[in-house]
């Protein structure tokens, strides 16, 4: 690990967000479960314990209500049979109120008057006892006025204890129902608390979401799209690329800068390579100036384009030959490099000049007259002859220079005029000055010649206009 810390790439925030999407998922499901788990329960025990308890109030009441009946039956027994009929009826009416206020007991819904119905159960039950007592009495005929009265009294206050039972009871189901309200209050509450937390929720987890798709589009699509931009631009701006950052985008456009840097450098040196391989093409590669072919080139598009007459003229260094013997050929080389480099500083920047083989130049540019390209070359002789070359190591070399020229003129040629007849114009005139040239030459050299009558297509056989 690096001093800078840990830093984490785009596959570990992807995974750090797809979890925490995944795990708000899953806690928003583990709490939508949990959540109707405990409403389950409570809807439950509901339904099962508070509604039993409130079934059972009721029934306590309505067999409370029964009770005082069957006091009075028992009371107005007049046989034997009614007498054990009615006290079978009570006493199972007894116990089974008894019964189920145990169970209302065990819920804990309000002791103290639970308490008071045991009370009353076991006074009313006592009662009963008594009641059957005076009742099979009286009807065995064993009793007074005075047990009447108090068959009578005993019979009354069943009726009353079994009244409050019923009251009691109705209490104790007031009190199921009041919670029973409560409970389904709390549980509406409840509900709407989780409908509020489950929509806060999925609010926060689509929120989230869009907050993850913003970042992605801005970490990784508009970086993306960016680079494919800086890609297609032309020509390609390195600075454009990301120079800084450490997750896989970033190091993606640096690698990629790289290679276009290292695609731009390959370009530029191909480039270099094909501008010197153009250049050598139409150059001379000892003195730089242009070549046969270059010169061909050129003089065709003077012609074509030429309003003013043209010269044409051909140069040989002077007895070359005795350097190239007694001096070597590499010095040889630095004296035609110089001999070009006079020639060039003689003539216009738009004057072609040209190595026409050897020890020979030609060149060929635009003339008011024929006397202006005489001034030309007589100037271009008298530098070459008073200019010394000067070879490290070596004494002096002095050359001269002879020059042949002729004039064409008729210009501008006709677009008519086909490439092939040009040419013949062109070769025609160089042969012409060549002629001039072996004239100055035969003339005891260092000097300039050239023909007398300028020449024109007319002068070329079998030319376009020339048949016409």
């Amino acid at each position: 690990m690096s001093s800078k810390g840990y830093r984490p790439g785009l596959n570990a925030k992807t995974l750090g967000i797809t979890f925490l999407i995944a795990l708000l998922v899953v806690g928003a499901t583990a709490l939508t479960a949990r959540a109707f788990e405990r409403l389950h329960e409570k809807v439950e025990q509901l339904s099962q314990v508070e509604m039993e308890n409130l079934m059972n109030s009721i029934r306590i009441v309505q067999q409370a209500e029964s009770l005082i009946g069957l006091g009075l039956m028992l009371s107005v027994a007049e046989t034997q049979n009614d007498r054990r009929r009615a006290l079978v009826e009570l006493n199972d009416r007894t116990t089974w109120v008894r019964q189920m206020t145990e169970d209302l007991s065990k819920q804990q819904i309000d002791a103290e008057i639970l308490h008071r119905v045991a009370e009353v159960q076991q006074e009313l039950e006592l009662n009963t006892r008594i009641l059957n007592h005076l009742v099979r009495e009286r009807i065995n005929g064993r009793l007074g006025l005075s047990e009447l009265e108090n068959l009578t009294n005993v019979a009354e206050k069943n009726r009353e204890l079994a009244g409050e039972i019923a009251v009691l009871i109705g209490y104790v189901a007031a009190i199921v129902r009041s919670d029973i309200n409560a409970q389904s209050m709390t549980l509406q509450r409840q509900i709407k608390e989780h409908q509020q937390n489950l929509i806060a929720l999925a609010v926060f987890i689509v929120l989230f979401a869009l907050f993850a798709g913003i970042y992605f589009h801005i970490t990784v699509v508009r970086r993306i799209l960016r680079m494919q931009q800086s890609v297609e631009k032309t020509p390609v701006i390195l600075s454009d690329f990301e120079q800084h950052g450490h997750d896989e985008i970033a190091r993606l456009s640096q690698t990629m800068a790289r290679y276009i840097r290292r695609i731009q450098k390959q370009e530029a040196h191909m480039k270099h390579v094909n501008q010197e391989l153009s250049f050598l093409a139409e150059h001379d590669s000892l003195t730089g100036l242009a070549n046969r072919r270059h010169y061909h080139a050129a003089a065709k598009r003077l012609l074509r384009q030429s309003h003013l007459p043209i010269c044409v003229a051909l140069c040989d260094v002077d007895h070359f030959k005795e350097v190239n013997d007694q001096r070597g050929h590499a010095t040889g080389d630095l004296v035609l490099q110089s001999i070009a480099n006079l020639l060039s500083q003689g003539l216009r920047e738009t004057d072609v000049l040209s190595r026409y083989g050897g020890e020979e130049f030609a060149t060929i540019f635009t003339i008011q007259s024929k006397q202006d390209a005489d001034v030309i070359f007589e100037k271009l002789r008298s530098v070459v002859e008073s200019t010394p070359i000067e070879i490290s190591g070596q004494p002096v070399v002095w050359l001269t220079c002879s020059f042949g020229f002729a004039v064409i003129e008729g210009l501008p040629l006709s677009s008519n005029l086909t490439d092939e007849s040009i040419k013949e114009l062109l070769d025609y005139a160089l042969l012409t000055a060549d002629e001039a040239l072996y004239e100055a030459k035969s003339m005891g050299r260092n000097r300039v010649c050239s023909t007398e009558a300028p020449i024109t297509i007319s002068c070329i056989k079998g030319s376009e206009e020339n048949a016409l």
